[in-house]
């Protein structure tokens, strides 16, 4: 696979903010409901995106106010609920890095919890950000992609997207980018039900381990 440039997803590829969200989204929530919400509750709701969840939950009138909600309990229980980085992340960053191999970052959340995120992992330097709050398209839309593609200088088809989600997977295929989905997050039956519906829509790169993005790019 010829590799020019390397974009990551953040969350759930990354960083693991799963937990972290559904209490956020809860608290957010909660005041427009009339009973307790629990974690399962936001589950159901299948969360998607900062933006998408306000506009689907919240009526459009309280919905700036609503987001910077969200961003608050975001980084007040950052510490308490992140799982912070997966293993291996770290090293598989500066490995990129010491290639001189450019890398970037697209990402469904917003520019302020991605700020938050980055400042509390560390994470480094990338040669382009591209966040929800850049782009006027959810994902699959390519717009996202593809400013980060231009931004970078790389064609797009010498693009490497890696994100864990068939979402992540269906934007990369409207960019003309490559995708190779991360699946270290995953618990085993996780990664069967995911491979299985991946296999349908035709995505067969797999990494288990950060470590494996070296043995497709070589």
């Amino acid at each position: 696979m010829k590799v020019a440039g390397i974009l990551f997803d953040v969350d759930g590829t990354l960083v693991n903010t799963w937990n972290l969200y559904l209490e956020a989204y809860r608290l957010v929530v909660q005041p427009y409901v009339r009973k307790p919400l629990h974690a399962e509750d936001i589950k159901r709701s299948r969360p998607s995106s900062e933006r998408q969840f306000i506009q689907t939950m919240i009526p459009e009138k309280e919905q700036d106010q609503a987001y910077r909600r969200l961003i608050s309990h975001y980084g007040y229980f950052y510490d308490e609920l992140s799982g912070g980085t997966y293993a291996g992340i770290r090293d598989m960053l500066e490995k990129i890095r010491q290639s001189g191999c450019p890398a970037g970052i697209f990402t469904g959340k917003s520019r302020p919890a991605w700020e938050i995120t980055n400042r509390k992992e560390k994470l480094g330097i990338f040669n382009v950000v591209i966040t929800d709050s850049d782009v006027e398209q959810h994902k699959p839309h390519p717009e996202g992609l593809e400013k980060a593609a231009g931004l970078l200088g790389v064609a797009r088809e010498g693009i490497l997207y890696i994100g864990d989600s068939i979402l992540d997977y269906q934007t990369a295929q409207q960019a003309g980018t490559q995708f190779a989905a991360a699946l270290w997050a995953k618990s085993a039956e996780e990664k069967e039900s995911f491979k299985k519906e991946a296999y349908h829509q035709g995505l067969d790169k797999f990494l288990l381990h950060p470590d494996e993005l070296f043995s497709i790019i070589r």
